[in-house]
């Protein structure tokens, strides 16, 4: 017997919903320093959120085009998949921005003087402020993320469970 045809993009978005859950779990494990080490630490995440964001994108299009678009509540399923690859693409921002709050490290220009330490030390501190917060903030969205696609790939598990044509 063939497997029902929403099994696969219930995989799928399982997959996807793990993927969202390893990246929360880099994102919260991450340690950097603000400057090169920042950037180095922080650029691989923000672009395995952009392409988790073009994954949510491809999901919702399957889903869209799949054969549960007739099954009652699929609406509110792709609405849901909307919903996954906003905060997605919100992760990525808030990666971003994470990006931005990051101090360069200048080099030592004889025209301007380095700042004092103290003055050096405050704008590391609010620097590593600022890019805890929105890194706390791409953790919010990637759990968003990874429940709204369990909670999809259930809907559409038990729409296609109930779905099934009667036996001949």
């Amino acid at each position: 017997m063939p497997p029902p045809p929403l099994t696969e993009p219930a995989d799928q978005l399982l997959h996807l919903a793990v993927e969202f859950e390893t990246l929360h779990a880099r994102v919260r494990d991450v340690s950097y320093t603000p400057g090169s080490d920042g950037l180095r630490q922080v650029t691989p995440l923000l672009l395995i959120s952009h392409d988790l964001t073009a994954t949510a994108l491809v999901r919702l299009r399957a889903l869209d085009n799949s054969p549960g678009t007739t099954i009652i509540g699929s609406r509110s399923g792709r609405e849901l998949m909307v919903s996954v690859a906003f905060f997605a693409a919100r992760a990525s921002a808030d990666l971003a921005h994470a990006l931005l709050a990051n101090p360069a490290e200048d080099a030592p220009n004889p025209v301007k003087p380095a700042d004092e330490p103290s003055v050096r030390n405050a704008v590391l501190a609010e620097a590593i402020a600022t890019m805890t917060g929105h890194l706390a903030d791409a953790l919010h969205h990637l759990d968003l993320s990874a429940t709204g696609c369990h909670t999809v790939a259930a809907a559409v598990r038990d729409a296609t469970a109930t779905a099934q044509p009667a036996p001949s």
